[in-house]
């Protein structure tokens, strides 16, 4: 866990457990589990071997103090689960753990939590009971490293959710989404985000620039963020804001599902927008008040409001 970290995409990091197996090549030279290593950790391996990392009751109460802070600020971060694990992990620990995410999730509203895995089938079974078509604060991520794991991004959509994204991190082939997103997912556009980088440990295998270039224009093509996080090599000189693809840098973040903006129209010709987030404006010409206490709402939630509105008015649904 990290209320601060050096992965630009996220404001913080948050593990269930520490500990994983590798299920891929992108495993091969995982940072986290070097780390591991170095802390004295001995907590990668098969589920019948070997154990896994529990954290501290404090460990688990920082995310509600992020939480206190950005809704004292009136501005989302997002959360990165896990840098040193796999929440979908099949052990044991890591299924015990897992229970403690979703009520900690949902005590979270202004953090937008990004779920990343490479074991995408499993999610459908370890979701809560109160899923529904997802949670506004919540993106489900999977791992693309090559055209062989392509078949995760399928999986991964097949879960019904409010936002999606891909890490193409380490990239090690030539991986065209054009055929994933110009089918399957052509009316979710607007939900997905890309995250490209190359391999920066030791021994990385080589990105080429044409990877990276083919995955920019293709988001570009689609309208959906793409961010750009390391060329790759080792040691890393092409990190950050080094991590230039044709001069320039591609840093795109997504929309929240939870400042995905609403507006409905009112009996009396009035107009209320609301963002989801509890922030309900009503709107004349000449008349503009903002409505408090409604807190965090799903837009069935907001057209409810809306219609017992319209309905003392003695209007009709919006």
């Amino acid at each position: 866990m990290s209320a601060t970290t050096g992965i630009e995409w996220t404001h913080h990091t948050f593990n269930i457990v520490w500990g994983c197996v590798r299920v891929s090549p992108g495993c091969e030279h995982c940072y986290a589990e070097g780390q591991s290593k170095r802390y004295g950790h001995a907590v990668w391996g098969p589920a019948k071997t070997t154990p896994r990392r529990v954290l501290s009751a404090s460990y688990w109460n920082e995310p509600l103090r992020w939480n206190a802070k950005a809704a004292a600020a009136g501005e989302r971060k997002r959360v990165f689960c896990g840098s040193m694990c796999d929440w979908a992990e099949d052990h044991p620990t890591t299924n015990a753990e897992r229970e403690k995410l979703w009520p900690l999730i949902r005590a979270t509203p202004w953090l937008d939590w990004l779920l990343l895995t490479k074991r995408p089938e499993r999610i459908a079974q370890l979701l809560p009971e109160d899923w529904g078509e997802g949670y506004l604060n919540v993106r489900l991520g999977t791992s693309v490293e090559s055209p062989e794991y392509l078949k995760r991004a399928y999986e991964l959509h097949a879960v019904p959710s409010l936002a999606y994204f891909l890490s193409c991190e380490p990239m090690l082939a030539s991986t065209p989404l054009r055929m994933f997103f110009s089918g399957r997912v052509r009316p979710d556009w607007d939900k997905w985000w890309v995250i490209d980088g190359g391999e920066s440990q030791a021994g990385a295998r080589p990105a080429e620039l044409e990877w990276f270039r083919l995955h920019r224009d293709e988001c570009a093509e689609y309208g959906i963020p793409y961010f750009l996080k390391q060329l790759g090599g080792h040691p890393d000189s092409r990190a950050h804001e080094r991590a230039v693809l044709d001069h320039l840098r591609h840093v795109d973040f997504p929309v929240s599902p939870a400042n995905a903006w609403v507006v409905y129209q009112l009996a009396d010709d009035r107009e209320v927008y609301g963002d989801n987030a509890g922030r309900w404006i009503i709107t004349t010409a000449d008349f503009e008040t903002e409505i408090a206490g409604f807190g965090i709402m799903s837009e069935a939630v907001a057209r409810r409001i809306v219609d017992e509105h319209n309905a003392s008015l003695g209007g009709v649904p919006a």
